[in-house]
């Protein structure tokens, strides 16, 4: 039994969920990924997944077998990525993940920029709002947005400020009084993002002070360029990244309410697996990406 083989394996069966999964990623039979596995639980002389033809989970032992192993094979996985690229220009395959407005507006002009400069990386964008599983995906780097990034073994890096306004349509603003303060907007027609994470508590700050509303309306959407479409066509009020209604604010298209006030500040971060952290082609992404959100 090649041990480090079987310890991968085991790793990638237990973060994927199952064999199958685990071999599609690593690009192994099925029956290999068993055999990997079995192995490294005769070696150890205990039992550490429990499988049934429908469902898989670790075993105790299997639990805290995983929590010591996996930061051993980071750490391995970082020497072996920092020796094979000192000097040596990135390349291979980059997956990315990025919230869909984010992605189109900022993160695919700047892939561009990123391919041209490194010709041997290939690079893989998936544009999804919803909060994917990064290691379960496969994915090397994902871009968020977050007022606060909840805790997690991911290496995260700021890359990004996320400012978002309030706006509404001229039509809309002539049709109702405009809001002087946050707790104005209970009584408006407000555009709901589902995603984040108080859909429909908007939380604003003046001078220290910090100011709460309670908001509801017509129309709850998962993605900010469609948000913003809507606060266009006279729908209501809309909290919106300012990036996705920067242009219809210069235009005219959209008018900017409450500007005293700043919404609860929130950024654009860089997430990786610990054990791809290392890697040129993603040191070099996120290097080229937080240059280009700033």
């Amino acid at each position: 039994m090649d041990q480090l083989t079987a310890l991968r394996v085991f790793r990638r069966v237990a973060e994927l969920g199952g064999f199958a999964a685990a071999a599609r990623d690593l690009d192994l039979s099925n029956a290999a990924v068993s055999k990997n596995v079995r192995e490294l639980e005769e070696a150890l002389g205990a039992r550490l997944i429990n499988r049934t033809t429908r469902r898989m989970h670790l075993t105790e032992a299997g639990a805290a077998y995983l929590a010591k192993t996996r930061a051993i094979l980071d750490q391995l996985s970082e020497a072996d990525a920092a020796v094979a690229d000192a000097g040596a220009a990135p390349r291979g395959l980059l997956r990315v993940a990025a919230p869909m407005s984010v992605g189109i507006a900022h993160v695919a002009p700047a892939a561009a920029a990123f391919l041209q400069a490194y010709p041997d990386v290939r690079l893989e964008l998936s544009f999804d709002d919803r909060a994917i599983d990064i290691v379960e995906g496969g994915f090397d780097v994902a871009i968020r947005g977050a007022a606060r990034l909840k805790d997690s073994s991911l290496i995260a890096r700021r890359v990004g400020g996320l400012d978002r306004v309030v706006c509404a349509a001229p039509a809309y603003v002539k049709r109702r009084p405009q809001p002087k303060t946050p707790a104005d907007l209970s009584a408006h027609d407000c555009l709901i993002y589902t995603l984040s994470s108080a859909p429909r508590r908007w939380t604003f700050t003046r001078k220290g002070k910090g100011q709460s509303a309670n908001v509801a309306g017509p129309l709850s959407v998962n993605n900010s360029l469609a948000l913003a479409a809507a606060a266009r066509a006279g729908l209501g009020v809309a909290l919106v990244p300012h990036f996705a209604a920067e242009g219809d604010l210069a235009s005219g298209a959209l008018v900017r309410l409450l500007p005293d006030w700043a919404c609860e500040p929130a950024a654009l971060y860089a997430l990786t697996p610990r054990h791809r952290q290392a890697e040129a082609k993603v040191r070099l992404f996120i290097d080229h990406m937080a240059k280009a959100l700033r």
